[in-house]
């Protein structure tokens, strides 16, 4: 009888499996969605594709239509978030310009802003991505790395051009400006007192700035 039930459950799943939803789109969107208000409450660890599912309402076999693990989910929410920065990275070197003014429009419309907007998954990726296999964070960091390196460009550029100065290796500059937005997830209010193009101007000012005007103390090399 317990091999039958078995059976038949089996059966079921795989119908399920190879059965695509009505509307997959709104599907996945909501399975996400459930994802990412479990993740932010109750952790990736304690949060089962059951609960998801539950807070989703839907199925099992929906979830697994879309996804093998909830770590693909948690994938995901972090390709979301860095796919729309990359599309942006790009935009604004396809516009060109000075390197001076494409690094402030870098930090205003590709790291400051997109933040503002992804917020909650940007938090819940740095809190959680622990959890990611090294297959999984392999293939993100691949994105990353893009992303670090369209950045390098433009400062090599602007130490190039003069623009800059080459107080560091570029690669560590980049790592600098990227740095400085790093951690606005956990204080920026898109509702407060300024604006996130309003930061992201006055963070590219200082930035721009701060390379415009760099120096080392006496003796002191690049790393």
């Amino acid at each position: 009888m317990a091999a039958a039930q078995a059976r038949t459950g089996k059966r079921a799943a795989a119908q399920s499996r190879a059965r695509a939803p009505r509307d997959p789109e709104a599907t996945r969107k909501a399975l996400v969605d459930a994802s990412l208000k479990l993740f932010e409450r109750d952790g990736f660890h304690a949060t089962s594709v059951q609960k998801i599912v539950d807070e989703a309402r839907l199925t099992k076999g929906a979830f697994y239509y879309h996804y093998e693990t909830k770590e693909d989910v948690l994938h995901e929410i972090h390709d979301q978030f860095i796919d729309f920065q990359l599309k942006r990275l790009h935009s604004v070197l396809d516009e060109g310009g000075e390197p001076d003014e494409v690094l402030r429009r870098i930090m205003t419309d590709v790291l400051i802003e997109p933040i503002s907007i992804y917020r909650s998954e940007i938090s819940i990726f740095m809190q959680e991505h622990r959890f990611l296999s090294s297959k999984t964070f392999a293939s993100i960091g691949r994105k990353r790395d893009e992303f670090e390196q369209l950045v390098t460009q433009v400062i090599e550029q602007g130490i190039e051009a003069g623009a800059f100065k080459p107080v560091a290796t570029p690669r560590v500059l980049a790592f600098a400006v990227i740095g400085v937005a790093a951690w606005a997830h956990t204080w920026l209010d898109p509702r407060g007192a300024m604006t996130p193009r309003q930061i992201g101007e006055a963070f590219g000012e200082i930035v721009v700035d701060g390379l415009r005007q760099g120096s080392l103390p006496k003796g002191k090399k690049r790393t």
